[in-house]
Order: C-alpha cells, then structure tokens, then sequence
C-alpha cells in the first residue's frame, strides 16, 4: 500500500479501449506511474476525477475537440496536470491549449519511455512540448508577429526594433545580458544545449547556467516557456544567434 500510495495517478480520456490497454502496460512496468482510470466521455471524466483525484489527466483530445474548453475548466478546479495526446494538433491549436492550462502535447507516435519522461515533467511542474512541436510554434508565432507588426499607412520607419517609445533594449528591460539573448536567440531556433555550446565555444554546464540566471530574471521555469516568451516579447527579432567569434564573454558594463 505505501508503495502505491507514492506512485504518480493517472487518469486516461480516451474512447479507444486499445490506448488504455497499451497504458495500463506502460506504467505497470514503472516504479513511479499508475493508471487509475479511464473515461469516456466529459461526465464520466468529471465523475470520476471527484472520485479518484488524480494528479494527471491524459486526455486524448479525439473525444472532446468541441467541449475541449470545459474539460480545461472542470481539470483545473481540481488541481490536475493536463497532458494531451495528439499528433494532428496545428501550431495554433497547440498554443491555444498551453494558454487554456494544457500542461504538455505529446503525439501517438510517442515512445513509452518518452511518454513517462513526460509525466513526470509536468507533475514537477514544468511545460511540455516536444522539440519538432516548439520550432513549429516559433514559427507560427514569429508570422503572427509579422502580420501584426506589418507597416501601416503613413507610418513612421523604426530604424531598429525598440521594445517601447524610449527605444530601450531588451537589456534594459528586462536585464538579460548579450550573451543571454543570443542564447535565448539559440534555443528558439531549437538549437540543444550541446548545439548551443558548440555555437558559442562554451561548455554545456555553462549553457545551463546561463538558461538558469534567464528563466530567473523573466520569470519562466522551462525552455517552452522561454521560447514563447521571447516571441511573444520580441526578444528575438533578428532571428539568428551570433557565433562566438563576434562576441566575446558578457563583461560588466561601466555605469
């Protein structure tokens, strides 16, 4: 009993009796994880959290595409993490969900190990998105961010991008040094820490701490969380990372 009392609940939303089979497999043979039940429609769903309160609700998002905002609603109320299984989700769609308190999208392809490694992520409380997932939302947000930003009639030719009529820099506003932005710059364009380190000739330990000290000063806890807060902020408007060569290490500016 006290064994099963530390294991991750998990509840499936799923009408297919296939994909709670292969599940109930799939956590039986961890340590960790336990499927406590399946549901099959939004009452039974609501009916059956109030009974088995779960920390995770694994929703396959076939069965509620039209009520997806009620389920989100009656999820939150009991403090469950949402993750959703989808491999159709449109960058838009996904985006939708993360902002509606969907926790994680993992696809059907999945590998179970991938699939467990995800649960237990957002159970500690970090956002899930796969890595092919995140470049396709940049993307999406970066041409939202373009329409929006298109030059209006008779408007006035801003001679680089400023965050705010005092043209202050990403710098100044929110503190981030160079060398952090060009890091932020890397990890939107999906670039792994491994890749991020090569670009800049530092070591992997140092990328992580430079990602520590941003997640810090802007207030986000993962790199999903990061990527859309630089778009969405405008932090990466020239799109590219700068190789080491052109930027020594951050130094302390004079005042």
């Amino acid at each position: 009993m006290a064994d099963s009392q530390k294991k991750i609940s998990i509840l499936l939303a799923s009408d297919f009796p296939i994909l709670s089979d292969s599940l109930v497999a799939i956590f039986k043979g961890t340590k960790d994880l336990k499927l406590v039940g399946c549901a099959t429609s939004l009452n039974d769903l609501v009916q059956q959290m109030e009974k088995l309160h779960p920390e995770v609700v694994l929703v396959d998002i076939s069965i509620t595409c039209e009520r997806f905002s009620d389920l989100l609603a009656q999820i939150s109320k009991r403090n469950a993490r949402v993750l959703v299984i989808n491999q159709d989700l449109s960058p838009g769609q996904t985006l939708e969900a993360l902002r509606n308190g969907v926790h994680g999208v993992v696809g059907r392809r999945t590998t179970p190990d991938l699939l467990c490694k995800c649960v237990r992520a957002v159970v500690s409380g970090d956002i899930w998105v796969g890595r092919g997932v995140t470049a396709e939302l940049v993307e999406f947000l970066r041409s939202q961010a373009l329409q929006h930003d298109s030059p209006k009639p008779h408007a006035a030719p801003e001679s680089a991008p400023a965050a705010n009529g005092n043209g202050d820099s990403a710098e100044n506003r929110f503190g981030v040094t160079k060398r952090e932005l060009q890091i932020v710059n890397a990890l939107v364009e999906a670039q792994t820490n491994k890749d991020i380190a090569e670009t800049f000739g530092i070591s992997e330990y140092t990328v992580k701490h430079h990602l520590t000290n941003i997640f810090d000063k802007l207030g986000v806890y993962n790199r999903v969380e990061l990527a859309l807060f630089a778009i969405n902020h405008r932090l990466c408007v020239a799109g590219t990372a700068t190789p080491q060569a052109e930027l020594a290490e951050d130094k302390p500016k004079a005042r």
